[in-house]
């Protein structure tokens, strides 16, 4: 089954999909805000979409793993879209419910992890392995270029409009993503997973508890080499991220003392950035050996990091964004990839969550640890311990022998150290 004829409807799907995300995340706390005047109640609706990503990942990943996961991305969709519709209703009340919103907004956040989990499930199924990379390329430009446009989009929608026709967009855009999503072929679970093993027969497996099944992922993220590598560049690309943001602001403002238009153009420079790397590098690199790629990605991170913490004008600063994100680009590309296809098909749905709930609270952690660090020590000294972060990060990826392996040569044939045993007359194989 694996081809990439419906690739582009597949990148299409989430591209519109990413689009009327940010579109709403900027439009929501702007018109709670302007609504209620309480920015606690807007903190809370953004709280409560998280929540779900640390609460629910794991019973939602092995859900993923035992169900056909094109239809559930479908489900996420229409889920989302009917959610959605909702919230632009409840906004239309000039003091709307806390509790309504909250809700709401939890249950979309339960949406975006069960449709996260399954695309990132459902990819390998898609594509032949040797085109993972360039499958995740495609991706990355798509939300670079959604992400760019977001905001902007936003702003017209209010200026025009109100924020639950911003909010109906969004809907529509779940409605566009599961229209696309239906012309793509099935994507079964994996040859064997572990709840097929308690089929009945002399041979058949014992069956395992539910609460077994759901820490496989967990297990397999702690005890396979290659899965610790590719976890200790993921905890420091989604530290970066979450941090990054408010030291390169606080920097414009503080002390590079720029103008609001500059800080605008700075900040864009990410997603030029981001852009550049999906239509130029990703393709040139996509037969390197996966450890050094990530970890000269992150090592470029660190390094303009550094460049931050000692440049003194905008233009050292333009540069050294676009390059920041062009490496983070690069660097979630690889990792995405060689996840992937290293990865057995039957748990990587829940593999994926376990992954999300680490990054997820590393991200949440860098965000608030990052303005700390910034109001303790100041913009310079927060980026350069960044930068010294990175450097430690990419060093094992550098040096580690497990990594020098190329992802196409791979061919979606490497299995982890330490998979869970499987019966002899169906091996686990990677997707």
């Amino acid at each position: 089954m694996k081809n990439n004829k419906g690739l582009g409807r597949f990148v299409t799907a989430r591209t519109v999909s990413i689009l009327g995300d940010r579109l709403a995340e900027t439009v929501l706390p702007i018109v709670i805000l302007l609504a209620t005047g309480d920015a606690l109640l807007a903190g809370l609706v953004t709280a409560a979409n998280v929540a779900p990503t640390f609460l629910l990942s794991l019973p939602i990943g092995h859900w993923v793993d035992l169900r056909e996961r094109r239809r559930l991305m479908i489900s996420a969709d229409l889920w989302r879209a009917v959610l959605s519709v909702g919230l632009a209703v409840a906004l239309f009340d000039p003091n709307p419910s806390t509790l309504i919103l909250v809700l709401i907004s939890f249950l979309l956040g339960c949406g975006d992890v069960l449709f996260n989990v399954s695309a990132q499930s459902y990819l390998p199924a898609l594509v032949p392995s040797t085109r993972i990379m360039r499958a995740n390329t495609a991706l990355e430009t798509g939300d670079a270029a959604a992400t760019l446009a977001g905001p902007a989009v936003a702003g017209a929608v209010l200026t025009r409009f109100s924020g639950s026709a911003a909010i109906a967009m969004n809907a529509a855009s779940f409605l566009v993503s599961a229209l696309l999503l239906l012309r793509l072929p099935d994507s079964r679970p994996g040859e064997k997973t572990e709840a097929r093993e308690t089929a009945s027969g002399e041979d058949a497996a014992p069956r395992r508890p539910v609460r077994t099944e759901m820490l496989a992922g967990v297990k397999l993220l702690i005890k396979d080499p290659t899965q610790r590598l590719l976890q200790t560049g993921g905890a420091y690309l989604y530290l970066a991220a979450g941090a990054a943001g408010v030291m390169v602001i606080s920097l414009a403002v503080q002390e590079l003392h720029l103008s609001n238009l500059q800080v605008g153009l700075l900040l864009s420079a990410a997603g030029i950035g981001g852009l550049a790397v999906g239509f130029l590098v990703a393709r040139v690199v996509e037969r390197a050996t996966w450890g050094p790629l990530l970890g000269m990605s992150l090592l470029g991170i660190a390094l303009t990091c550094v460049w931050l913490a000692v440049t003194g004008s905008f233009g050292g600063a333009f540069v050294a964004v676009l390059l920041m994100d062009g490496c983070s680009a690069l660097a979630f590309i690889t990792a995405g990839s060689a996840r992937q296809i290293f990865t057995p098909a039957d748990r990587l749905g829940r593999l994926t969550a376990a992954t999300g709930i680490v990054n997820g609270a590393v991200r949440t952690l860098g965000a608030a640890g990052g303005g700390a660090f910034v109001l303790a020590f100041g913009a310079r000294n927060a980026l350069l311990a960044l930068g010294i972060c990175g450097i430690a990060a990419a060093t094992p990826l550098l040096l580690a022998r497990v990594a020098r392996v190329s992802m196409n040569s791979a061919s979606g044939t490497a299995e982890p150290a330490e998979a869970a045993p499987s019966a002899p007359s169906a091996p686990s194989a990677p997707s």
